[in-house]
């Protein structure tokens, strides 16, 4: 009989050990570095798909009330910034149902939910509410924390003519950057933009 002459199986050698762990470091090194980016393009997703939630509730609340909710500029100082913030406290009163700001739906007077993650007392401890309480006001906030900015205004011309209170309205999340900065709106994720 005659036998075959195998190798025998040998193992790793130490060298060819450190390499697969080095290229191992390397690879988990580029994965670390990109991962801020990541995060940032994932809670911009989903801010686009909260605008477009939102815009789906105040589409509701437009067909039962005959108007979007209101919250004229004022024409302070801050400008359109600071309106748009003004704005988060009257999309949470009216798309939350909780028009007395208590952090309860007002389910006794019929408030109806247009949007159920703005519902503040059953999402207050979820990670994907969207209201929270900021110094006392009750608003709406992006992913990333910030108040998204509403402004909606009813058209220049006399009660008496128009046929609907608000054709239109602004809704705007800063998405993350500082408002204040030149440019930042570029930046910015809204209605007005496809």
């Amino acid at each position: 009989m005659k036998t075959s002459s195998l190798p025998c199986p040998r193992g790793f050698s130490m060298v060819e050990l450190m390499v697969v762990v080095g290229i191992m470091v390397v690879l988990s090194g580029f994965l670390i570095a990109a991962l801020p980016g990541i995060r940032t393009k994932i809670k911009r997703n989903q801010v686009e798909a909260f605008i477009a939630e939102l815009e789906r509730g105040l589409s509701s609340y437009q067909i039962d009330h005959g108007s979007y909710p209101l919250n004229e500029p004022s024409g302070g100082g801050d400008g359109m910034d600071q309106d748009g913030i003004e704005g988060a406290k009257v999309l949470y009163k009216h798309l939350s149902g909780d028009y007395d700001t208590d952090g309860k739906v007002d389910f006794e007077k019929n408030e109806k939910v247009y949007v159920p993650k703005l519902d503040y007392s059953s999402n207050r401890d979820v990670d994907d509410a969207r209201s929270t309480n900021l110094g006392g006001d009750y608003m709406v906030v992006d992913p990333f924390g910030d108040p998204v900015r509403y402004v909606a205004q009813p058209p220049n011309i006399p009660p008496k003519d128009r046929k609907t209170r608000n054709p239109t309205y602004d809704l705007w999340s800063i998405a993350g950057n500082d408002p204040d900065v030149e440019g930042a709106e570029a930046g910015f994720i809204g209605n007005w933009k496809q």
